[in-house]
């Protein structure tokens, strides 16, 4: 969390420094600061007057709102070190779209874990099936897809695999540091998902394509476009179970047109728990 308390006051990362990790931070505009972790939602004595949220937001926008602007629209901010902070306030829309969140009152910032060795299931599934057919994670908000993904990338581009990975990073909170050196690793940072995926099958030939949390048509209609590529796509979604996780209207279309042979339902307590799978293969 060094990196964090960058942009906040010290009275908030004197109580941060309390804790061996959390999952998360949630920051409100002249409310208490909460933490969760390992599921649980804990209230910290230290409150965020209006001026100190605005010095917070200010630092994690780098006193620039233009350069977030099109990420803000969409509910969060990117930081380095695979942070995310969901955003949530009063939004301005103009035919039918956000254009602007004019007042931002709260901030829900997601803390990135590095977790190694835990995603054997999946990888057993690609080597048994030739890597003819994807993967799909699931499971409810904050319990760990993304890191385990950050897994996957780190295991299948070194031995015994030696995968080419394109990583179609939309939301800035895939590629880590520590991805930089790997040489068989093509970030596609802040690309929209289909854009993404069309140009690292155009032009980057990757053995297997890796994003983030999909889930609306337009995910579904990019990833349905890659099929006859023969490119496997390892993705995760929201959903508590794989019954209704295949009844969300995108993930549904994947499904009946067979893009993944494997749904792998997670779950666990805490960053330094096991992760449990369930796991449904489909013909």
């Amino acid at each position: 969390m060094k990196l964090l308390s960058r942009y906040l006051p010290d009275n908030i990362t004197r109580e941060l420094e309390k804790f061996a990790y959390i999952n998360e931070l949630r920051i409100k505009r002249d409310a208490f600061v909460c933490v969760k972790k390992d599921g649980v939602n804990r209230i910290l004595p230290v409150s965020t007057s209006s001026d100190e949220f605005d010095m917070i937001l200010s630092n994690l926008l780098h006193r620039s709102y233009h350069s977030q602007h099109s990420n803000i629209i969409e509910g969060f901010i990117s930081l380095d070190g695979g942070y995310r902070v969901g955003v949530c306030g009063k939004a301005v829309i103009k035919e039918g779209r956000i254009t602007n969140i004019s007042d931002i009152i709260s901030l829900s910032v997601r803390i990135p874990h590095s977790v190694k060795g835990v995603c054997l299931p999946v990888c057993e599934y690609l080597e048994r099936s030739c890597y003819l057919r994807g993967v799909l994670i699931y499971s409810p908000p904050g319990v760990g897809k993304t890191t385990l993904l950050r897994d996957i990338a780190m295991t299948l581009c070194e031995r015994p695999y030696f995968k080419r990975l394109a990583l179609i990073d939309s939301r800035r909170e895939l590629y880590t540091k520590e991805m930089q050196g790997q040489p068989l690793i093509d970030p596609y940072i802040g690309y929209p998902k289909a854009k993404g995926i069309e140009l690292a099958i155009r032009t980057m030939s990757p053995d297997i394509i890796i994003c983030d949390e999909i889930g609306n048509e337009d995910d579904s209609e990019a990833i349905l476009n890659n099929q006859s590529s023969g490119v496997p796509v390892i993705a995760s979604a929201h959903g508590d179970s794989f019954e209704r996780l295949i009844q969300r209207k995108g993930i549904a279309k994947l499904y009946k047109n067979a893009v993944f042979g494997c749904y792998a339902g997670i779950t666990r307590r805490g960053v330094n728990e096991k992760y449990r799978y369930e796991i449904t293969e489909v013909s």
